[in-house]
């Protein structure tokens, strides 16, 4: 499976060390292409280079998220202020790379299989959900006001980290044979498989 795993992970740990040592001492274009049937001809009508292109599309789309797990920082528990701050800068980021992953998957060409459509309507869903998520959380820290409410503030990041650590970044094509035999054809899959068949997003220093 395709995870996110060892930066996301960090990530959330540090939310929970930074929760725990703050103690009570706190500072101051196209329409989408969800609302489209699948108008898709059986997969034994499609071209393998239709295929290979809608793939070599989506797996685009999710090097985007990638790039942007690869680009979040660290959040700093050394006081309460400096885990806030950086708490909300990796939702920023987060957020910024789910936004361009879900535009990409809004535009992407008309499904050139069966299934193809109900692939690209699950993520646009699983990551709608960890981006409202993200939102929420950075809506928190904003507004918090209080020892409380910014302990409650950081911990509430660690939900859409826990999500995005779960997500299988290539699941949905693995259920359609015709996509699973042109992402194996598609430059932007393979630079997620190839080095690694099980990509992870490596945390610093490991």
């Amino acid at each position: 499976m395709h995870r996110f795993t060892s930066r996301v992970g960090l990530c959330a740990l540090i939310v929970w060390g930074a929760v725990t040592a703050c103690g009570d001492s706190v500072d101051q274009a196209q329409p989408s292409r969800g609302q489209q049937e699948e108008t898709a001809p059986s997969s034994g009508e499609a071209s393998p280079d239709r295929a290979v292109v809608w793939a070599n599309d989506y797996c685009g789309a999710i090097s985007e998220l990638v790039r942007s797990v690869s680009e979040m920082p660290i959040i700093d528990p050394s006081s309460p202020r400096r885990a806030s701050e950086t708490s909300g800068e990796l939702l920023e980021v987060m957020v910024g790379g789910l936004d361009r992953t879900l535009d990409r998957l809004d535009n992407l060409g008309a499904p050139p299989v069966a299934g193809a459509e109900r692939v690209r309507r699950d993520a646009v869903a699983t990551y709608t959900d960890i981006r409202e998520h993200a939102r929420a959380a950075l809506e928190e820290l904003h507004g918090a006001e209080g020892a409380e409410a910014s302990r409650d503030a950081v911990s509430s990041v660690r939900k859409p980290l826990d999500d995005l650590g779960g997500v299988d970044l290539l699941a949905g094509l693995d259920t359609v044979p015709a996509l699973r035999e042109a992402s194996k054809q598609a430059p932007a899959c393979r630079m997620l498989t190839d080095e690694d068949p099980k990509p992870r997003i490596d945390s610093p220093g490991s």
